[in-house]
């Protein structure tokens, strides 16, 4: 019996690892496709029957960096950053003050915080032009780091405040009689029980910072151009230059996939945050 319920435990195991691989290579193989094409040469990259095994080529690489495509990416880099810091820097105080504490009209309050993320980007951006090209921060960094935060920061709100009011109240409670005040509460406790959620929605952030086209399309210009607004450069009156296409594409996935293998942990454990409770 005992060899027959172990015969049945590894062919279970066997079955399902075969289709977590299976699942894994079908996720994988867009990835790899493009990876190929970043060195595939242009009578190779259509050829039917599939051309597998080519004599690579970096003339897509040289075309990109002629076409300052490395500025956009170093642009967007940091303008992600910036303002995802910002929205972290802003948005964790007014998440701990929703949860927390009681105020005059905070449902209210709260509903026109999330309102701002709820509209279509199209409904916002036409008062945004308007407004920065009284203030002169069209085709700026600080103007577009505004508008990266302000669509962020509603999210970010949101989100945080439920990871908040999953805190044990008590363990703040138990330090304010000890005579701690609310900043050294927040600093000593709330913060650290809320770095992993913290990590996981700022990733989040980053990610829609990146991924956004409209505002930085826009709102920007000439002088801060971030990557998605270069993308359709690639797209000219001969075609496609889907070599390049797929260099741009590749360098766009790879800050994304660092920042969250280096805080994968975080992440983890800040979106399995209060799943379980006691």
């Amino acid at each position: 019996m005992a060899k027959i319920a172990g015969s049945a435990e590894s062919s279970r195991a066997i079955f399902w690892t075969s289709i977590a691989v299976t699942y894994a290579v079908v996720m994988l193989f867009p990835i790899f496709w493009m990876a190929s094409m970043m060195v595939k040469p242009n009578d190779a990259m259509f050829a039917r029957p599939t051309v597998w095994l080519f004599a690579p080529t970096f003339e897509h690489f040289n075309y990109v960096l002629a076409q300052g495509f490395h500025w956009s990416l170093l642009t967007s880099f940091v303008l992600c950053l910036v303002s995802t810091a910002l929205v972290v820097i802003i948005g964790t105080p007014a998440a701990y003050a929703f949860a927390r504490f009681e105020m005059k009209l905070k449902d209210d309050l709260f509903l026109f915080t999330l309102a701002t993320r709820m509209a279509p980007p199209v409904c916002l951006v036409i008062p945004f032009y308007l407004i920065f090209a009284k203030l002169g921060l069209l085709d700026t960094f600080i103007g577009l780091t505004l508008a990266y935060m302000t669509f962020n920061l509603s999210f970010y709100v949101w989100v945080l405040r439920s990871f908040c009011r999953d805190l044990p109240v008590e363990l703040e409670e138990a330090a304010t009689l000890e005579g701690w005040s609310r900043v050294q509460v927040f600093r000593r406790i709330v913060f650290p029980l809320l770095r992993s959620g913290i990590v996981a929605t700022a990733v989040l952030c980053f990610i829609f910072a990146w991924n956004e086209f409209l505002f930085a399309f826009m709102l920007g210009g000439k002088a801060v151009q971030t990557l998605p607004v270069s993308i359709p450069k690639l797209i000219t009156s001969q075609g496609v230059r889907w070599g390049e296409m797929a260099v741009v594409g590749m360098t766009a996935l790879l800050p994304v996939l660092a920042v969250v293998f280096v805080l994968q942990r975080h992440i983890v454990r800040g979106l399995t945050l209060g799943a379980v409770k006691g």
